[in-house]
């Protein structure tokens, strides 16, 4: 049986993978409708695409204003990453499914 760690993780690579192509559909939506690649914050103001990381402090680790170039660049590579790392879980699925108390 897959262990519940493993089916977690290959979720949270399905998940990524997801919301990384839906992000890069909503800058192209963007980009098309207003001429910019500002997407909607959640109070409705028009952002540039960030970096971060959530610290609690004000200044933390962020960047802002991130080139969309730059931006599609990463998600594109994040993307792969999702991907090769979904190809190792495979094995380690396929590993799991063959263990029984047979062998």
């Amino acid at each position: 049986m897959i262990t519940k760690e493993t089916a977690v993780k290959i979720h949270n690579c399905h998940q990524q993978i997801e919301n990384s192509k839906k992000l890069i559909t909503d800058m192209k939506e963007s980009l098309k409708t207003t001429g910019e690649v500002k997407l909607d914050d959640a109070f409705g103001d028009r952002r540039d695409l960030q970096l971060g990381v959530p610290t609690g402090r004000s200044s933390g680790h962020q960047i802002f204003g991130v080139r969309f170039d730059l931006g599609v660049k990463i998600i594109k590579e994040h993307i792969k990453d999702q991907k090769k790392k979904l190809k190792e879980l495979k094995g380690i699925a396929e590993l799991e499914l063959t263990e029984t108390k047979e062998l």
